[in-house]
């Protein structure tokens, strides 16, 4: 069995990289819904249709949260209560699976 050390140094390295959970959420959320956007528009389904205008308000303010949390982080600061909720609806709210993008954490 060879020595642990030789593993080790055939795999980088991990430094500075880092994991926000909500960013990926956010990704997938995004991927998800512009994978199937224009079959769910073109539909005569008008539900289907509301709903991904639904999603699409939602992304967008997912977004813009989320810009808002980075900029204020890099002050030093945090969002206030009212907007740290708005992020977590936004997170419960977008469902996934076949039509939906269900994001639930």
């Amino acid at each position: 069995m060879p020595p642990r050390s030789t593993h080790q140094t055939s795999l980088p390295e991990g430094d500075g990289v880092t994991y926000d959970e909500s960013d990926m959420a956010l990704f997938r959320a995004k991927l998800a819904y512009h994978s199937t956007i224009e079959e769910r528009m073109a539909s005569r389904d008008t539900n289907l249709v509301s709903i991904a205008e639904h999603q699409g308000r939602l992304l967008k303010r997912w977004e813009m949260l989320k810009g808002v949390e980075k900029e204020m982080a890099d002050k030093g600061k945090s969002l206030e209560p009212a907007e740290k909720q708005q992020l977590a609806h936004c997170l419960v709210y977008l469902p996934i699976s076949d039509p939906w993008i269900m994001i639930l954490s």
